[in-house]
């Protein structure tokens, strides 16, 4: 891998701060739905949790790329590495950020009092040149999802999974197109492109083929036309 390679790979991994139910732990799910998502029931910690093996894949194929550090952020704490990375068939072990005290989620809709917020942002401070991915359902709490999505734009991505559906394909999209940002175009791309453009625009039409009318009178579709046309009222 040349340095080029790594420095491009160090600018696309994030941390992954992960919660548990709601996004891994899914429950309740039933009928046929459990079975067509391929879920798996198990035990831990004296609760029954409904989860996707190929979710826990794709999240530590995330990990194995290097495209992401995984960190658990969850009232599991501990027991995220003693109970439930065993029990959902994690083959690594993930630092945690343990649960300060007994107040699990109960703020969740206040970003200066809930405990998790806490944690991102003192991360964020800490790593002001690093971006995150927060993944909790609780993050559906409009006051909290809106303080951190204006507070750090472009450096944190949250996700809300609802909590009987948890992690998604979507989901996993928005992470991808996360972790591999768009490159920003440079002076001189953006002024090749201009060119090219400009060049394209003043070359002239093939034989027998009538040239495009640019003029300020060429016939444009009239605007119930073009509603017709898509289908749209």
């Amino acid at each position: 891998m040349t340095s080029e390679d790594s420095a491009r790979r160090r600018a696309r991994q994030v941390t992954l701060f992960l919660d548990v139910d709601g996004v891994l732990n899914s429950y309740p799910v039933t009928g046929m739905r459990f079975y067509r998502e391929r879920r798996r029931r198990v035990h831990a910690w004296n609760y029954e949790l409904h989860f996707r093996p190929a979710v826990v894949r794709r999240l530590e194929r995330l990990v194995e790329q290097r495209l992401v550090d995984l960190v658990w952020l969850s009232t599991w704490s501990d027991r995220c590495t003693t109970e439930l990375e065993p029990t959902l068939g994690f083959r690594g072990t993930y630092p945690v950020i343990p649960m300060p005290d007994d107040s699990y989620n109960r703020f969740a809709g206040d970003p200066q009092s809930w405990w998790k917020a806490h944690a991102v942002e003192a991360w964020l401070a800490d790593h002001p040149d690093e971006r995150a991915i927060w993944i909790d359902d609780d993050l559906a709490a409009p006051a909290t999802y809106s303080y951190f999505s204006e507070t750090y734009p472009g450096r944190l991505l949250l996700i809300a999974p609802e909590f009987s559906r948890g992690l998604t394909a979507e989901h996993f999209r928005r992470i991808s197109a996360f972790t591999h940002p768009r490159p920003q175009p440079t002076a001189a791309t953006t002024r090749l492109l201009s060119r090219r453009r400009r060049t394209a625009a003043e070359a002239p039409a093939a034989p027998g083929t009538a040239p495009a009318d640019r003029s300020e009178n060429a016939l444009v579709a009239p605007e119930g036309l073009g509603r017709r046309v898509h289908g749209k009222d």
